[in-house]
């Protein structure tokens, strides 16, 4: 009973081997009775909002968690008035039992009426929890990377699409045998991001366990700070660091070591697609080094493109939800049909390509895509059988520059 189905095509052999911005939160962390519940859907806009809940920094402090740092990254990078929907979930819990269970995320995204475009997932374990590592990563976080992608398909398939970022706590700290999350065996996930970069001095106050804690507040809000084909570690406008806060003033990994340590090791992390804070000589201020998803790049002899980082995802989904938007209200409706063929006249398909390609008309306008082309089977059989009108759609992303190479020369003249 869905009226309009977007599936996406499906990528070949590698051939080179306001609404947007509406977020969630589900983090394992301890109950105010009568206020923060367990499993409870809130959705909050501004700091004082969530302190009502009683999300302050004592909360933190008492509990030995980092709600209020993930919330409060999260409205200071977005900003204040920006949609975070809510959920906390015992202690206990585990990652994987916050993705599966129907009562925890699969509850936020339905309570949220689909609205949350990007889902961050943390832990905040309690004081007697027993870290353990499963391909350099806590084993807890590595489970949870398969989970989190067919959570996201089923988000997709029910008309909810987003992506998730997971919280990578823990990071063993060796690069060169840490999971290449670009090339998970069997289980791509193209709509998961781990985050393993934390603000170092804060995560120095900690206590051993929240010293391993990664910042999935703050890379929450730089995903949806800008547009939705913007890559949120963008070095022109996506500066997390803030000194009148003393906020992301010394980047650190997951392991709780200063990034500024282990330069040596960022083109390998950032070649197996995870997510950390860096800084570029010339710069102010720490960016994430990119907007990976765990996930290969690939190109296929067609020229599809997969969704291998957030930003191409995030503009797929936004695609997907004005284009149900466009074609809802026409389901049902009767259609004239060639009377000698049964099949479609072309002033119907032309119409229908022009509701679709409307859509891809305003996101051109609003520099969300390049280009966008919706094309419509004439032969579709709206008499008998399934009476589904076939459309195909196509979108030429922005793209991205990773970096600038160039030469230069000393000349004896121009």
């Amino acid at each position: 009973m869905s009226g309009v189905e977007i599936t996406k095509g499906l990528i070949g052999g590698n051939t080179i081997a306001g609404s947007d911005k509406t977020s969630g939160l589900i983090a394992t962390a301890v109950a105010i009775v009568d206020k923060l519940d367990y499993g409870v859907h809130h959705v909050i806009r501004n700091m004082n909002e969530a302190a009502a809940l009683g999300i302050n920094v004592a909360y933190d402090t008492t509990n030995k968690v980092r709600l209020f740092h993930h919330v409060s990254e999260f409205f200071r990078i977005a900003g204040e008035g920006v949609a975070l929907h809510l959920m906390i979930v015992e202690q206990s819990k585990t990652m994987v039992e916050l993705l599966e269970d129907e009562t925890f995320a699969k509850k936020l995204i339905n309570e949220a009426d689909g609205a949350i475009r990007k889902l961050a997932v943390s832990l905040n374990p309690a004081s007697d929890y027993v870290e353990s590592s499963v391909d350099g990563i806590n084993s807890d976080v590595r489970a949870a990377i398969a989970k989190a992608q067919t959570f996201a398909e089923w988000c997709y398939n029910n008309f909810r699409p987003l992506n998730i970022f997971l919280e990578g706590r823990a990071y063993s700290g060796t690069a060169a045998t840490a999971l290449d999350l670009k090339k998970i065996p069997d289980t791509p996930a193209p709509k998961v991001c781990v985050v393993i970069g934390q603000d170092y001095n804060y995560a120095k106050s900690q206590d051993v366990i929240g010293q391993k804690y990664a910042s999935v507040g703050n890379i929450l809000g730089c995903s949806v700070k800008g547009r939705v084909n913007q890559n949120l570690g963008e070095n022109e406008n996506m500066n997390i660091t803030d000194a009148g806060r003393d906020a992301f003033m010394l980047g650190g990994l997951s392991s709780h070591t200063p990034i500024k340590d282990v330069e040596s090791d960022w083109s390998i992390l950032e070649g197996k697609g995870y997510l950390f804070p860096i800084r570029e000589i010339g710069l102010s201020g720490l960016r994430w080094n990119n907007d990976y998803t765990c996930v290969e790049q690939i190109v296929d002899a067609d020229g599809s493109i997969n969704e291998h980082t957030v930003a191409y995802g995030a503009t797929i989904d936004k695609a997907a939800r004005l284009l149900r938007t466009a074609l809802l209200p026409k389901v049902k409706t009767v259609q004239p049909v060639d009377p000698e063929t049964g099949l479609l006249p072309i002033g119907v398909v032309k119409y229908f390509e022009g509701l679709g390609d409307t859509v891809f008309e305003n996101m051109v306008a609003a520099n969300e895509i390049s280009e966008g082309k919706t094309t419509v089977d004439a032969a579709s059989n709206l008499l008998t059988g399934e009476k589904a009108l076939g459309v195909s759609f196509e979108i030429v992303p922005y793209g991205t520059i990773n970096k600038i190479k160039g030469v230069i020369n000393l000349k004896n003249s121009l």
